[in-house]
């Protein structure tokens, strides 16, 4: 996973209104520490269906497009 990717949202219940099956792509890992992260779990991502960025761990989407 890398900024630039297109992902699914693939876990249902973490946002409200729920994301799940829509369509995300990764910006920037979230990374408040500013320390080097070869594995981010946390990921600011652009919701393609609402036009609006939201925070999504690594384990709620799956790579659709590298």
């Amino acid at each position: 996973m890398k900024a630039g990717d297109l992902c699914k949202v693939i876990k249902k219940g973490t946002h409200r209104p729920c994301q799940y099956g829509q369509h995300v792509v990764i910006l920037k890992p979230v990374n408040p520490l500013k320390a080097v992260m070869n594995a981010p779990i946390w990921w600011e991502v652009l919701n393609q269906t609402t036009g609006k960025w939201h925070h999504h761990h690594r384990g709620d989407l799956e790579v659709v497009c590298k």
